[in-house]
């Protein structure tokens, strides 16, 4: 997923769940298109944030596999020199 679809698909939540609070309290939902904006900020910096986290677990877990792929080589070459 690219960055932009990452930011904007959270800030499209967070304009959801701005509409959705102004709905539950019963208030016009375009009242203070303020709050939206910075409903949708905050929500488009998670997406942002959670985007990068999102690439360096990819990252930490092709090392560690790439880690347990050697250790698993070490292993098999040191049980079978016992072998021999």
């Amino acid at each position: 997923m690219t960055v932009a679809a990452s930011v904007l698909g959270y800030a499209g939540l967070g304009f959801i769940t701005r509409c959705y609070a102004l709905g539950i309290q019963k208030r016009n939902i375009f009242d203070n298109l303020g709050g939206h904006a910075m409903m949708m900020t905050a929500f488009g910096a998670l997406g942002y944030y959670v985007h990068g986290l999102e690439g360096r677990q990819l990252e930490l877990i092709a090392n560690k596999k790439e880690q347990i792929l050697k250790n698993r080589e070490r292993i098999a070459a040191a049980s079978s020199k016992d072998d021999e």
